[in-house]
């Protein structure tokens, strides 16, 4: 993956990231905020130029769009203010023990009474590259990026067997959670759901809308009219939850 620039003596200079694999033809995508162009191997560079100025409109206003929507994004701040499958967290961060007032040696994170308190070492905050503001926030995020994981694991899990059940579908192998750029879910032919931990900051009504999308992948691996028929009939709330994913997704989309 290679970074270059091109320049256009009218407009401002365009950056994107290269990629080039053993395909025929030359895609172009826009993914928060960084423009990236899958090309064939030997494609010559004027013709992968010539295609982005084509398209300089275009890239333009998606780079834009998303470089608002990423100041938009659920950031793991002291006193920010997060969802969590509708309900309202408060964030408060801290390296003293709620307990005992003295500093702690291992990190930790709980909820109680709608604060979600993520406690630092002061042992861990030794880097010097960042700010101590900067510094604070990604030891954070770390920490509740592992703990909304288990918190996935717990609901999405547990309703996805359920339904499942409910289906009589015995297909259903595993589930996993990974963050992805793209999608909130994923099923596979063998059975395999694998979920977007950060979808638990959505509203209920959507996270449970993406558990019935995946489940019944586990009849129809498509998205034919046999498929949507079947998602409507368990989850007639498809379209809100969808019109909410397209207005809002962006937000949970924490780095």
């Amino acid at each position: 993956m290679t970074e270059v620039t091109i320049n256009n003596n009218l407009e401002e200079v365009l950056s994107y990231k290269l990629i080039r694999s053993r395909r025929r033809t030359l895609g172009i995508s826009v993914r928060r905020g960084i423009v990236e162009v899958r090309a064939p191997l030997k494609a010559p560079k004027y013709w992968i130029t010539d295609c982005l100025e084509e398209k300089r409109s275009w890239i333009s206003k998606q780079v834009s769009l998303q470089k608002l929507q990423l100041q938009d994004i659920y950031r793991i701040t002291d006193g920010a203010i997060l969802p969590l499958l509708g309900d309202t967290l408060a964030i408060r961060i801290s390296s003293h023990s709620r307990l005992s007032g003295k500093k702690v040696k291992r990190a930790s994170i709980s909820v109680e009474d709608s604060i979600l308190w993520i406690i630092i070492p002061p042992s861990i905050m030794t880097e010097t590259a960042l700010s101590a503001e900067q510094l604070q926030e990604e030891k954070a995020t770390q920490l509740f990026l592992k703990w909304i994981k288990t918190e996935a694991e717990g609901y999405m899990s547990e309703a996805t067997h359920a339904l499942a059940m409910q289906m009589n579908l015995n297909k259903l192998n595993k589930i996993s959670y990974r963050r992805t750029a793209s999608k909130w879910g994923h099923c596979t032919s063998e059975g395999n759901i694998q979920y977007n931990p950060l979808l638990m900051l959505a509203p209920q009504f959507v996270v449970d809308y993406i558990i019935a999308h995946e489940v019944c992948h586990l009849r129809h691996a498509n998205h034919s009219k046999q498929f949507w028929h079947l998602v409507d009939s368990v989850y007639p709330q498809r379209n809100h939850a969808e019109n909410w994913l397209k207005q809002h997704g962006h937000r949970l989309a924490i780095v």
